[in-house]
C-alpha cells in the first residue's frame, strides 16, 4: 500500500470512521464524491474505498482508480451485501472507510448504508434531480435518522445563482448542508490519469480547491482534529 510515510493518523482502537455516499439517483456524482473523499482521508490515515454499487460498469471508483497514472492512497476492495457492509466497524486496521453506494431502494443496503458516521448526498441543482434525491432523504435517511449531509455537487458556471438559492432555500428547511460544492470541471474525468489535487487539466486548481474545502468540512464533520493536505500539481 503506497504513501504509508505520510499518514499522520493511526487506525482506531474502536474502528473506523465510515463515510458514505448515497442519494437514491444516478448520475448525481456519488462515485466522484466519494473517490475524492477517500484519496483525500488515505492522505491522512490506513483507508478503504468500497464500491457498493456492483451494478455500475462505467465511471464508477474501480475504473476511476484503475485508469490512474499514480499510486492510490487507498486500499479498494468491492462488496454491496448488506452483512459485509455493516461488519467495516469490526475492520480497525483502517481509520476510514469510505463506501460509493448505488441508487437502489434496497432498505438493508440503505440502512447499512446510512450506518456510518456520516453519509453524503450529493444533489445537483437542478429540479428534477432535486426533486428525487429529496425524496430519498425523506422516505429514507430522515426515518433511519442517519447522520446526513447535502453536497451540491456538479455546479455549472452558469448556475451559481441557481446553486446558491438552492442552499438557502435547503437551509431555511433545516436540513444539513456543505458550506462548500463541487464545480464540474473536467478534471474530475481524470483524462489525464491525475487525480483533480496533480492534474494540470484546464481549471484543475478550481477542482481541487473545492475538493479540499469538502474535505476539511468532511474532517470536520467526523470530529477530527486534521485538514487535508494540498499536493502540489507536477510541474
Amino acid at each position: 500500500m503506497e504513501h504509508q510515510e505520510s499518514w499522520i493518523a493511526p487506525p482506531r482502537d474502536d474502528g473506523p470512521l465510515v463515510v458514505s455516499v448515497w442519494g437514491g439517483k444516478g448520475g448525481i456524482t456519488k462515485s466522484t464524491v466519494a473517490f475524492l473523499s477517500a484519496y483525500m482521508l488515505g492522505q491522512l490515515g490506513p483507508t478503504l474505498l468500497i464500491n457498493a454499487d456492483s451494478k455500475q460498469t462505467d465511471g464508477g471508483v474501480t475504473e476511476m482508480a484503475q485508469n490512474l497514472a499514480v499510486p492510490i492512497p487507498f486500499e479498494l476492495t468491492e462488496s454491496d451485501d448488506p452483512a459485509e457492509l455493516h461488519s467495516v466497524r469490526q475492520m480497525t486496521q483502517f481509520r476510514y472507510v469510505v463506501t460509493d453506494n448505488g441508487p437502489h431502494r434496497d432498505l438493508e443496503k440503505i440502512r447499512a448504508a446510512a450506518d456510518g458516521d456520516l453519509t453524503i448526498v450529493p444533489l445537483m441543482p437542478e429540479r428534477s434531480v432535486s426533486k428525487a434525491v429529496m425524496g430519498s432523504i425523506r422516505d429514507h435517511l430522515s426515518p433511519m435518522g442517519a447522520n446526513y449531509r447535502i453536497l451540491l455537487s456538479k455546479v455549472e458556471y452558469t448556475s451559481l445563482g441557481r446553486a446558491r438559492q438552492t442552499k438557502t432555500s435547503l437551509r431555511d428547511l433545516g436540513l444539513p448542508v456543505f458550506d462548500t460544492w463541487l464545480r464540474k470541471y473536467g478534471a474530475h474525468e481524470m483524462l489525464d490519469g491525475q487525480p483533480v489535487f496533480l492534474s494540470q487539466e484546464l481549471n484543475a486548481y478550481k477542482a481541487a480547491a473545492d475538493a479540499y474545502a469538502m474535505g476539511d468540512e468532511l474532517l470536520a464533520a467526523l470530529g477530527e482534529p486534521y485538514k487535508v493536505i494540498r499536493l502540489g500539481a507536477p510541474a
